[in-house]
């Protein structure tokens, strides 16, 4: 007498599934219009593209925070209608996981579109950058806003989807992702100097200063090794949504769960005193009224 035991699929199977599942997403598929929407407009003169990082964080990011929420609930119920034959909770991360090439392939493609933009219709000397500030600190920014983003935004939606069971729960987290981006990108003076610890901020800007509400600031913190940070916070969020399954050894997990948040703290501490020491201000007026 023989016995024959059923296995479920692989993790490279479920993620060829989830991520065609991802692309198909109504969601997805409308922020990446309103994404090619935006990148068609004219940039504006006096900034360029270099403010376009809210872009791709809200039609990549936050939109991918529910379109991860969604998939991650229908793997679930997918896997608990398969009975003995589904796969671990863990493995369904790691493929749902996988899904989030959708997004960095399309936040990629704009930052190139991006990239080419500001070239093709330089700021203003009014704008940034300027002084010792180069090209290189506004790519390291827009990477951070736009590309990053759009990886993280999806990770926060399997995190959720994993740990916070109630419906409404991603709707919800958008608005207080949006809230609290408000007071955390740079625009008051009292959190400038750790505004760097939330996962999207500003590092220059028409923030003003007496006298010239719109002058360009470029502010404290590099947003180099901020780029860092955020890669150690999605994999901090990729680790967290593993943990749930409560069938799998918890122990190395939390071990290295441990291990990339110390990495994660060093580069936050870098980020925040790194770069300039002091916020720099155009020398040149606005010119706004």
């Amino acid at each position: 007498m023989s016995t024959t035991v059923t296995t479920g699929p692989t993790v490279g199977t479920l993620a060829r599934k989830e991520i065609v599942r991802y692309l198909r997403h109504p969601l997805f598929l409308t922020g990446a219009v309103l994404l090619v929407v935006s990148c068609l407009m004219q940039p504006e003169g006096w900034f360029s593209t270099t403010l376009e990082g809210f872009s791709a964080a809200a039609a990549l990011g936050l939109f991918g925070l529910v379109v991860m929420v969604s998939l991650t609930r229908s793997s679930d119920r997918a896997a608990d209608a398969a009975g003995s034959v589904s796969t671990s909770q863990r493995t369904r991360t790691l493929a749902l996981t996988s899904a989030v090439v959708v997004p960095l392939a399309c936040a990629l493609l704009w930052y190139a579109y991006t990239i080419v933009g500001y070239h093709q219709h330089p700021p203003a000397p009014e704008a940034v950058p300027f002084g010792p500030v180069d090209d290189g600190f506004v790519y390291a920014t827009l990477f951070a806003q736009g590309v990053m983003a759009s990886v993280g935004g999806p990770i926060l939606g399997l995190v959720i989807g994993r740990w916070v069971p109630k419906r409404g729960a991603a709707p919800v987290a958008v608005v207080l992702m949006v809230l609290v981006t408000i007071l955390m990108q740079g625009i008051f003076e009292l959190n400038r100097s750790w505004r760097e610890v939330w996962p999207w901020t500003h590092f220059y800007g028409p923030f003003g200063v007496e006298g010239d509400p719109d002058r360009a600031l470029v502010l404290t913190g590099s947003p180099y090794l901020y780029v860092g940070y955020l890669a150690a916070l999605c994999a901090i969020g990729v680790l967290v949504a593993m943990l749930r399954d409560n069938e799998s050894d918890r122990r190395g997990l939390l071990r290295l769960l441990a291990a990339v948040g110390v990495v994660a703290l060093a580069l936050l501490a870098l980020t925040i005193t790194g770069g300039y020491d002091d916020t720099l201000v155009n020398p040149l007026p606005s010119g706004r009224e």
